[in-house]
């Protein structure tokens, strides 16, 4: 066998290695996301089956659900059908937490409660597609997100701005429920935010 030959049964193998690596870590992305989404689902059938045996007059989180309410646990499962996203929501904003969903901002207000709650995801990610389409939202679309109690709570986008990325106006909270989400912009210079406003919740079916 020649050298040339050689060189280039080399050279096809490295192609094909380096092309393998980014569908590698993208599936492995995608099959721990899917598996996070599936193990929320299961426990709001869970939930409803108890409810279907036992009358429940309250719809907060009662205070064992709180206690699990730690960095890095599923607390919801975000829908944009606008910009086709599902993706589970998670406590904190780590690494670990951004590689396998959507990060909620903990001192922030938590899912259909008064107040900012400010949720960021990954643009570019080699995981998983997460927000990287979030620019492409439009005034007017639907963002829903169903919590731990299967209530899912609807909100309407009324703005999208890019600010830098040291400002913290993003996370002011007020009196009303509002969303706000954010992901990296323009090469990680700037974050693109997309504001929201409440307008009900529905129990999941």
């Amino acid at each position: 066998m020649s050298i040339r030959k050689v060189v280039t049964g080399l050279l096809i193998t490295a192609g094909i290695a380096i092309m393998a690596v980014p569908f590698f870590w993208c599936t492995t992305g995608e099959r721990n996301t899917n598996q996070l989404i599936n193990e929320f689902e299961q426990t709001l059938e869970e939930k409803q089956d108890e409810r279907s045996e036992v009358e429940k007059e309250q719809t907060t989180v009662s205070k064992e659900e709180e206690a699990i309410l730690k960095e890095g646990s599923v607390i919801g499962i975000i829908e944009i059908p606008g910009i086709d996203i599902r993706y589970p929501v998670m406590e904190g904003t780590t690494s670990k937490v951004l590689n396998a969903g959507i990060g909620h901002i903990e001192e922030t207000a938590g899912i259909g409660e008064s107040g900012n709650c400010v949720l960021c995801g990954h643009n570019g990610s080699r995981y998983g597609t997460f927000f990287t389409p979030l620019s492409q939202i439009s005034i007017g679309d639907e963002v829903m997100i169903t919590d731990k109690n299967g209530l899912k709570h609807i909100y309407e986008v009324t703005e999208t701005e890019v600010v830098n990325p040291y400002d913290n106006s993003i996370k002011t909270q007020s009196t009303e429920k509002e969303l706000t989400l954010f992901t990296c912009s323009q090469k990680g210079t700037m974050r693109f935010v997309v504001r929201c406003i409440y307008k009900e919740a529905v129990m999941d079916e």
